[in-house]
């Protein structure tokens, strides 16, 4: 008492025999007096090198003075987890079988787990440091089981709100659909493609609508942009699977072509041409790699990389499909001449799209009246799409003949025929 209220008997006031009222210094002073010894003797200060190293003699943190708990997790810190390693852990009975504590969890959970040998169960040294409440452990269950059976809700919540996120990737690949929105923020009103239809569909089904987005845990809601990333990656990841075990380790052909992002980069496009299960000549698209240079060894390179991540080798290709490019179809350097010979039956076919193109352009040239109709056509073109105005022009106009033409049986009508169709520009295609 004298350690933290010194003596002042002097100068404190002395209250009269009549006044029931004390001041407050005597009032603490009275509480003081009335606390019990051992509450005394923890004030005292505490001998750290006599601190008990087994869990269940351990005396609460909370019974310590505040001003020495601090001190005493340090020190228990210091040491480390209380396990007794070399101790011959007895076997105890559950549901009938014999169980006992498993020494290797300690290099599993070395930082935290402790175990009483007083009452052969298991501890957590940082819920007793830092854990006011009592703490019972290790009586009856692992603390795998322990954890098991505190999180199956949790677990359960969890898988519920992945699946729905899922879900609406999966529409979303299918459709080719864009994922984010302009602004996804609570003021916005649409937040994107992916918020939206997860909001559309939680408003419809009962089982997540209490699960997801605002009622979901603010770390846990899997919506972020991130999430939806790993999962696109995660549903390509099991179809490029889907199609190598359709595949099943025989042969095929390679089709290889180069193309420019929107973000200027150049990425090599990789397809698969190979006969499936049922007898089919399938096409499969499995995969886009940037490469920065386009030589045809680095080409090569890339290829190979690729297709070793999904356990093929050029070994097993019997065809390639190029364009006329001189890094793919060189006969001295080219793609094509690295490839076979890795594999002598890989044969190279140009690619027919690009051939039509090729015809077209040489054909254009030699003749006069093919260059003027195309010339003609792009004339067209660039006059009509020029106006809106002169579109509806078009269209009306269009109208008019087919239907008159229709009138005249000169048309058939039926389903597909006398549609509008669109002309691409040169420059939209390779």
């Amino acid at each position: 008492m004298k350690r933290f209220y010194p003596p002042a008997s002097s100068k404190l006031p002395q209250p009269s025999s009549s006044s029931p009222i004390a001041t407050p210094v005597e009032q603490n002073l009275n509480q003081l007096e009335e606390q019990p010894q051992s509450s005394k003797r923890q004030r005292q200060g505490v001998d750290l090198d006599s601190l008990p190293t087994d869990p269940k003699e351990r005396i609460p943190i909370r019974d310590y003075h505040p001003n020495e708990r601090d001190e005493i997790r340090r020190e228990y810190l210091r040491r480390g987890s209380y396990q007794p390693r070399h101790h011959k852990f007895p076997q105890r009975d559950f549901s009938g079988l014999k169980r006992r504590f498993n020494p290797k969890w300690f290099d599993e959970y070395r930082n935290w787990l402790e175990y009483s040998v007083i009452q052969d169960a298991a501890y957590c040294l940082y819920c007793y440091l830092f854990q006011d409440e009592d703490i019972h452990q290790g009586e009856g269950d692992s603390i795998q089981t322990s954890f098991d059976t505190q999180s199956s809700q949790t677990k359960l919540e969890y898988k519920i709100r992945l699946k729905a996120s899922i879900e609406v990737v999966r529409l979303l690949l299918n459709q080719g659909l864009a994922f984010r929105g302009y602004r996804e923020d609570e003021s916005s009103l649409n937040k994107g493609n992916f918020l939206e239809i997860l909001s559309w569909y939680a408003d419809r089904c009962d089982k997540i609508r209490d699960l997801v987005l605002k009622k979901a845990p603010k770390n846990d809601q899997l919506t972020s942009h991130k999430i939806q990333k790993d999962i696109i990656i995660a549903c390509k990841i099991e179809t490029v699977k889907e199609i190598m075990d359709d595949l099943t380790g025989d042969f095929f052909a390679l089709l290889v072509d180069e193309s420019c992002d929107v973000s200027r980069k150049e990425q090599l496009t990789i397809v698969l041409r190979y006969v499936n299960r049922c007898g089919y000549v399938v096409e499969h698209f499995i995969g886009i790699v940037h490469v920065r240079n386009t030589s045809a060894l680095c080409l090569k390179e890339a290829i190979v990389d690729y297709l070793a991540q999904h356990s093929l080798s050029l070994s097993y290709v019997r065809g390639q499909c190029y364009d006329g490019e001189s890094n793919m179809q060189g006969d001295l350097g080219g793609l094509k001449t690295l490839i076979q010979q890795e594999s002598k039956s890989a044969y190279s076919i140009h690619c027919f799209a690009h051939q039509l193109q090729l015809t077209l352009v040489a054909v254009s040239k030699k003749c006069l009246e093919m260059g003027e109709l195309v010339l003609l056509v792009s004339n067209a073109l660039n006059i009509v799409e020029g106006s809106y105005k002169c579109m509806d022009d078009l269209r009306e106009s269009q109208a008019e003949k087919v239907q008159k033409a229709l009138d005249m049986g000169k048309l058939e009508t039926g389903r597909g025929l006398n549609q509008e169709l669109c002309l691409a520009r040169a420059a939209d295609t390779r």
